[in-house]
């Protein structure tokens, strides 16, 4: 019976027509502590923008996820609505030595709204993680985003997932290499948006002129070969070949990414096509009312772009 009376709300809801929502937008969730800016509308595409009630959530079902390469093993989990049918799918990237486990919230936030969410452990980029195939010493942003790249081409497949409404969600250093992947040529047509958590663009710049030696941080260690790959390396030069909206969360207190990497990402993409969320107060890394915002913002900004599945 509940079942029924859900595929009706639905049904109902449809048939209202589109409408789109901007990112963070909604005197409810800023709480006196959001500055917006940059919120635009969107050129609509053909098909009908898919809207879910307010308030909905779909039962919730998670299954273990590895995605196998010629010479890496990336072990992930799959959140995703307890239904029939295909779902846009959202893949979700941790920063530095972070885990799967990273995205506990937005995942099941994600899942209730009728999305696949997948979030796994990068090869070699962190202590204890479960992918394997690249050591401490051998992972850097660039495998980083080979890894990424397939996952992507992986995950397109399943049967669940409707491979033309793929987003890309990623934070910090997941969040620069989030960017770095929806740029490359070979999966960028496939990627309908993306958002980042305070992207860690600052990256290049904290290890240029550094000695390329492996070098102990924050628990773990960046190898020779991390320093290496990205001392020359102009993030802005590459992530600009993304031509499609992007939504970006960052705090006024985070310590790690300063707001001048955040303002030139924004120049970067273009004004148009850029949704900045700013939490005042917040620092690198959300919690408690931050989080459930950061939350809401990029909720609200893949709904404005998710449409109908055919």
């Amino acid at each position: 019976m509940k079942k029924v009376l859900i595929a009706l709300a639905l049904a109902v809801t449809l048939s209202l027509g589109a409408f789109a929502v901007g990112c963070g937008g909604g005197d409810d969730k800023t709480g006196g502590n959001v500055e917006q800016d940059n919120v635009t509308d969107q050129t609509p595409e053909e098909r009908e923008l898919r809207v879910l009630p307010e308030g909905f959530t779909y039962e919730v079902t998670t299954k273990e996820w590895t995605v196998k390469g010629e010479d890496v093993s990336i072990y992930g989990k799959i959140w995703s609505p307890d239904a029939k049918g295909k779902f846009p799918l959202v893949i979700l990237s941790h920063g530095f030595n972070g885990h799967y486990t990273d995205f506990p919230t937005e995942c099941q936030r994600l899942a209730q709204r009728g999305y696949v969410a997948y979030a796994f452990d990068f090869c070699g980029a962190q202590s204890g993680g479960k992918s394997t195939g690249r050591t401490a010493e051998e992972y850097t942003p660039l495998t980083m985003k080979q890894d990424l790249i397939a996952v992507i081409n992986d995950l397109q497949r399943l049967p669940i997932v409707d491979k033309t409404q793929i987003f890309l969600f990623g934070g910090s250093q997941g969040g620069f290499v989030t960017a770095l992947a929806a740029a490359d040529e070979t999966v960028r047509d496939k990627i309908a948006a993306i958002a980042l958590y305070f992207p860690a663009f600052n990256i290049p710049d904290d290890w240029h002129g550094k000695p390329e030696v492996n070098t102990p941080l924050m628990g773990y260690s960046i190898g020779a070969e991390f320093i290496r790959s990205v001392q020359d390396l102009d993030p802005y030069a590459v992530i600009g070949g993304f031509k499609k909206d992007v939504c970006i969360v960052w705090g006024t207190q985070d310590a790690l990414v300063a707001r001048k990497y955040i303002d030139r990402a924004v120049e970067t993409y273009g004004k148009d096509r850029t949704e900045l969320t700013v939490l005042n107060g917040a620092g690198h890394g959300f919690s408690g009312q931050d989080l459930l915002t950061a939350v809401d913002t990029v909720l609200a900004f893949l709904e404005a772009r998710t449409y109908v599945s055919q």
